[in-house]
């Protein structure tokens, strides 16, 4: 069996202003309207909508739910100089992806030595 990981961002249509036509929140809506999360995914809720997330480090808790904006980071914004070209911010994304698995790798590190459990 092979596993992989996958960030994606996550949304409910029955959240937006736009909407007019608001149903009833189906019996495995968890979190609420608006709140998406596994259980969309397990019942193939047809309101669940989804976009990558390209460059970012997170922590998930349980279910690999993110839990809330300080537990990820995503490259953009003002990691970007203004000034950059196309050959620039990919050496930039390159230097991010270094500097997360580096921190990947120091997490782990850090849980072993601070609570003395042995690898």
């Amino acid at each position: 069996m092979t596993i992989k990981h996958i960030l994606l961002e996550l949304y409910c249509s029955q959240s937006s202003i736009e909407n007019e036509e608001i149903e009833e929140k189906p019996a495995y809506c968890k979190n609420g309207l608006g709140e998406p999360g596994y259980h969309c995914f397990e019942n193939n809720c047809k309101h669940i909508g989804f976009t990558y997330a390209p460059h970012e480090i997170a922590y998930s808790a349980e279910f690999g739910e993110v839990p809330d904006s300080d537990a990820w980071i995503g490259f953009g914004g003002e990691m970007i100089p203004i000034d950059a070209d196309e050959a620039k911010i990919s050496d930039l994304k390159k230097m991010w992806e270094d500097v997360c698995r580096e921190k990947i790798h120091e997490a782990y590190d850090e849980y072993f030595k601070k609570t003395g459990i042995e690898k």
